[in-house]
């Protein structure tokens, strides 16, 4: 997600924490009725009026006055989640300190300090012997809060050693901006991963999924507690692709590859893990979160592919297309008119309304973006086919 609609989804995140009462939450009318309204009148080119009531599974919890909240999720193993974002910060044994994403909200008050302050209390006043900087991948959101907090290591921990990690293609945009948006990685990423491991038993593995939401995402994965720490569950984290409970936003997350997108998911699925950090949105996720996001993926291109076999000659026709050979039309000779405001807006809607019939009450935001996750599936479809 870029930071200017980063900071919209920020502006709106604490507007929700704000009036998210249990009184509000008992108010909320049942999404099975309300979907069945929606479907009896949904009209060409647009969406549920009013919107879908978003499952109480989705909505914020309530976010501490420091302006995050800490989750522990095994020894060492923190979530950092503030509403908007999700982030992982580990400690290990040795107060090694691993920041997975440093994200920012534009405009917040003290900007960046949240991570930083999230950090120093992971710490609980040790200094750290060594901090580690994992970039996901090269939106500024997810990258400029490094800036402040390398600024407080350098200030209150001036001998500690900070490694930042980063994809080449980020090591790239970065070295091509004239304004700094992040502190310089200093390692590279493979395509194949690199393995940290730290005292306490905690092994941690990056590597980078190509074209997933931008050309070159990393992927985190902390394995299951090993003879050290039995039990201890595995984390993933992987920004833009899944968002526990919630619809992907517009073009499925502004992903380059649609097909990547995808097989992000099954990627995941392979590895052995519980917990998983979407990057963004008001909670951790979980496989079954997963699942459902890679289900609704494929529901979602079956979809298109039936929307684009149904709306034939005969159908952009009967849609009125035939105006655009009426010298009298306006439409008369305007060949895009017939592409996109007679054919694909049929393929949308088609689309749009079978999704939004199977998923519109099983992720929130969905009648929503329905329209725009069609857009993208669409001429995936068409080019595959």
């Amino acid at each position: 997600m870029t930071l200017r609609w980063a900071a919209i989804v920020g502006v709106a995140a604490t507007t929700v924490l704000a009036a998210c009462t249990p009184a509000a939450v008992a108010a909320t009318a049942s999404c099975a009725e309300a979907l069945s309204r929606c479907l009896a009148t949904l009209p060409s080119g647009g969406s549920c009026t009013p919107t879908l009531p978003v499952p109480k599974t989705a909505l914020p919890p309530p976010i501490r006055p420091v302006g995050y909240n800490l989750t522990r999720l095994r020894r060492g193993v923190y979530a950092y989640l503030d509403g908007t974002y999700t982030a992982l910060i580990v400690r290990s044994s040795t107060d090694r300190l691993v920041l997975v994403d440093l994200p920012v909200i534009a405009g917040a008050e003290a900007n960046g300090s949240r991570i930083t302050a999230a950090a120093e209390e992971v710490l609980a006043g040790s200094s750290p012997s060594r901090v580690d900087l994992i970039y996901s991948h090269a939106h500024w959101d997810h990258t400029e809060g490094s800036i402040p907090l390398v600024a407080h290591l350098q200030a209150h921990h001036p001998t500690t050693p900070v490694t930042v990690w980063a994809s080449s293609e980020l090591r790239e945009d970065l070295a091509r901006l004239t304004t700094p948006r992040a502190v310089a990685p200093n390692r590279r990423i493979p395509r194949r991963g690199v393995t940290l491991r730290l005292d306490g038993g905690l092994t941690l593995r990056a590597w980078v999924i190509p074209r997933a939401h931008t050309a070159a995402d990393v992927a985190v994965h902390i394995l299951p507690g090993d003879g050290h720490d039995d039990g201890a569950p595995g984390v993933a984290h992987l920004v833009g692709v899944v968002f526990p409970g919630w619809a992907p936003p517009f073009a499925l997350a502004l992903t380059t590859d649609v097909g990547r997108f995808r097989d992000a998911h099954t990627e995941l699925l392979r590895l052995p893990w519980s917990v998983f950090s979407g990057g963004h949105l008001t909670r951790l996720g979980s496989r079954a979160d997963v699942e459902a996001s890679l289900a609704y993926t494929e529901d979602l291109l079956s979809a298109a592919a039936a929307a684009v076999a149904a709306v034939d000659g005969p159908a952009v026709a009967a849609a009125g297309a035939a105006s655009v050979g009426d010298p009298a039309a306006p439409e008369f000779g305007n060949i895009w008119w017939v592409a996109a405001r007679v054919g694909r807006r049929l393929q949308l809607d088609a689309c749009a309304r079978t999704v939004v019939a199977k998923w519109g009450c099983r992720l929130a935001g969905l009648d929503v973006m329905a329209r725009n996750n069609c857009a993208a599936a669409l001429p995936f479809v068409q080019i595959m086919s």
